[in-house]
């Protein structure tokens, strides 16, 4: 369930994002623009929302959701199908030098996207993990792991060298990258991956998952949805690209 819902006092500000949904609740019981209150449960690896009571209904259609940054606009940006050459795009890495996709010379680039201030388990901080095993398991492979934040106000280069320079340290081919100060970039990247987002400026953040890895050229191989795959299928994917590419 996409829920916009408000901060929670001491540990997540208000954000737009998908809730993993107990199944003991009856999901037909809702309609879109409810307002609900619930409680939610955050175990070591996941988290699940539960106990549901609608407060009130909206008269407003859905049309008329806020929710319109989950439809990608590709009269403005094209989403790259496999075989596709994704667009050059700068950013900044955590040191403020400048990174460019164009002039990274790997054989595979796999990028990711998050957000620092994410709490639930298996979202962002599961992603960062995800590749931090990768990283580790073709640490002798020409291979990068860009881990892009779409945080472009809070997320500086700075904020990322805080929260994760420690990662950068022990993953030499892990490199998070900055958005602030580069949004076009942002917009033009995150539309080719068919990733969306939304609610910076207003600090209210919502946002989709996906990983994608593109060869030497740029070119989108493969994509992977959500946070639910598995480091396993990527390894596999990413072992059988290697082969091919020898």
């Amino acid at each position: 369930m996409i829920i916009d819902h408000d901060r929670i006092q001491g540990f997540m500000e208000p954000m737009i994002m998908h809730f993993n949904i107990h199944d003991n609740v009856k999901m037909e019981e809702f309609e879109i623009l409810d307002s609900v209150r619930f409680d939610l449960v955050i175990t070591e690896k996941a988290h699940y929302a539960i106990n549901f009571k609608i407060i009130g209904k909206r008269l407003d259609s859905a049309d008329n959701t806020d929710l319109d940054f989950l439809d990608d606009d590709k009269s403005l940006y094209n989403v790259k199908e496999v075989g596709e050459k994704f667009d050059n795009v700068k950013f900044l890495k955590t040191n403020n030098s400048n990174y460019e996709l164009y002039k990274s010379n790997k054989d595979f680039t796999i990028i990711s996207y998050i957000f620092s201030r994410c709490p639930m388990p298996e979202m962002c901080p599961a992603v960062i993990s995800k590749n931090q095993f990768l990283a580790d398991t073709f640490n002798k492979e020409n291979i990068e792991f860009l881990i892009i934040s779409f945080d472009y106000i809070f997320d500086t280069p700075e904020t990322l060298l805080e929260q994760y320079g420690s990662i950068e340290d022990n993953y030499p081919n892990v490199t998070f990258l900055s958005s602030t100060n580069h949004y076009n970039d942002l917009i033009l990247l995150t539309k080719q991956s068919d990733v969306s987002f939304g609610g910076v400026e207003e600090n209210n953040i919502g946002h989709t998952m996906r990983t994608i890895i593109l060869n030497k050229n740029k070119q989108l191989l493969k994509a992977y949805e959500g946070y639910n795959w598995t480091p396993a299928d990527l390894k596999k994917d990413l072992l059988n690209f290697i082969k091919m590419n020898k």
